[in-house]
């Protein structure tokens, strides 16, 4: 689906600089802490990009013209906290697969000015693929549960 690949692209794109931008703040909860990958997208919030991507995916549906694009956007804004949990539980492996827990750790604790930013930056394009081939069927479900719900009203 190019819409999808499309949406991915975008959201590969604006996570250096959201990373980047990022300095080392409050301490993890105890889940994350053993975890450094979901504390890297909980610290950084990578994965809040799935509301974004999910209302340009709506957009480029016929149905989402045949509809209140308000109505679609709230429903999609209502819906996104079922989605969340797997859409970064997903990005997280994705990380993982790629990056050591010691090379996690150094970005959750220093952003930008990790050593392994470079690295990360490297990475992306794979860790977008897995992310693409995980979360994909995550994004269509969202999609898909919003326009029927609002074409139900």
């Amino acid at each position: 689906m190019r819409i999808v690949a499309t949406v991915f692209i975008i959201f590969l794109a604006g996570f250096s600089g959201q990373v980047a931008a990022q300095t080392a703040g409050s301490a993890q909860g105890a889940s994350q802490a053993s975890d450094p990958a979901a504390a890297l997208v909980a610290k950084f919030g990578v994965g809040n990009n799935l509301e974004r991507m999910a209302n340009s995916t709506a957009a480029l549906t016929e149905t989402y013209h045949m509809l209140s694009s308000f109505k679609v956007t709230s429903e999609i804004h209502r819906l996104v906290p079922k989605y969340q949990p797997q859409w970064n539980a997903n990005l997280a492996k994705a990380y993982a697969a790629h990056l050591s827990p010691a090379e996690l750790q150094s970005l959750v604790q220093l952003g930008g000015s990790s050593p392994y930013f470079s690295k990360l930056a490297q990475e992306q394009p794979a860790i977008g693929t897995d992310m693409k081939a995980s979360s994909t069927s995550i994004l269509k479900a969202l999609v898909a549960e919003a326009l029927s719900n609002v074409a139900k009203q």
